[in-house]
């Protein structure tokens, strides 16, 4: 079967794109194997200080909490409980993901996954170099070294630029979009930029070119990928036992447990549970150690 193509736009603070992470997770268990998945990192915010005398990280950490808890009500993934530290600007993680991807796509995405988990659980928002090694400490596959060596690199930030851009080159199909469901996906406009909303992912294949825009259920991916590809949804694989997810992804929120495996699943033993104030998110050993969750129990 061919492979349909993916391309996801999406950034590590977007509380959107965070609350699709069991949706998208489900969909590349399933279908994974027929998928040449791109992300694009789409540079939400450019300079959060633009305008407001006196803002620094700590102060403007709040207003965010607050803002994400009303987003959790609508997705059921984590927000920081507290919010300690706000980031200025999602450019510099943006070009830290493409300096990840240097060192392969799965990297990349453990780092883009590690920097949401930083911020929505840990209420800690990456900005600088020390920042995104303490974020990335454990990361499977990953050297450090290299890759904070790497982010310095012109090639590096000419590639998260690109990113950037391409952001701002909005399809038609997302230029025309009239909706009214919360975080939809109609055109955005920030900074003096049209662009996608966050997450946009736009399937190609046999069938052309198909997009689900914004905060969407399920069922709006799979039905997209199958416009793409008719067929291809019958060669998907069975969900996940929570062995196979927390084998496939070291860390689950309570949302994505039980969206992936089943209502009522529950993780196997030796998992660990981080109580985040109003749910849970599961570590195995591994990353638990990585977090030093001192305060973490078997679960």
């Amino acid at each position: 079967m061919e492979r349909v193509e993916v391309v996801e736009y999406t950034d590590a603070v977007c509380s959107t794109a965070w609350g699709a992470e069991p949706l998208l997770r489900r969909l590349a268990w399933r279908h994974g194997h027929n998928l040449a998945w791109r992300k694009v990192m789409g540079g939400l915010v450019g300079d959060a200080s633009t305008g407001k005398a006196g803002w620094d990280r700590v102060s403007a950490a709040e207003p965010m909490r607050a803002y994400w808890k009303r987003v959790w009500r609508l997705t059921d993934m984590p927000y920081p409980n507290p919010m300690k530290l706000m980031l200025r600007s999602t450019d510099p993680l943006g070009q830290a993901v493409k300096a990840a991807e240097r060192q392969g796509q799965d990297v990349a995405d453990a780092v883009l996954r590690r920097f949401r988990e930083q911020i929505f659980v840990f209420g800690l928002g990456p900005q600088t170099p020390d920042e995104f090694a303490a974020a990335a400490v454990g990361v499977p596959g990953l050297d450090v070294a290299r890759w904070l060596a790497d982010y310095q690199l012109p090639e590096v930030a000419a590639a998260y630029r690109a990113d950037w851009q391409e952001t701002r080159e909005p399809n038609d199909w997302v230029r025309n979009l009239k909706h009214d469901s919360p975080m939809n996906g109609e055109l955005k406009h920030s900074e003096g930029h049209d662009r996608y909303a966050l997450p946009t992912v736009i399937f190609r294949g046999p069938g052309g070119e198909h997009t689900a825009a914004g905060w969407v259920p399920y069922e709006d991916y799979e039905a997209a990928l199958e416009a793409a590809s008719p067929g291809i949804l019958a060669d998907g694989r069975p969900d996940p036992t929570p062995e196979q997810a927390f084998a496939r992804w070291g860390v689950l929120a309570d949302k994505e447990l039980s969206f992936l495996c089943g209502e009522g699943a529950r993780p196997p033993a030796g998992v660990v549970t981080h109580d985040w104030g109003d749910g849970l998110v599961f570590f195995t050993p591994a990353e638990a150690k990585a977090r030093g969750l001192v305060e973490a129990v078997e679960a």
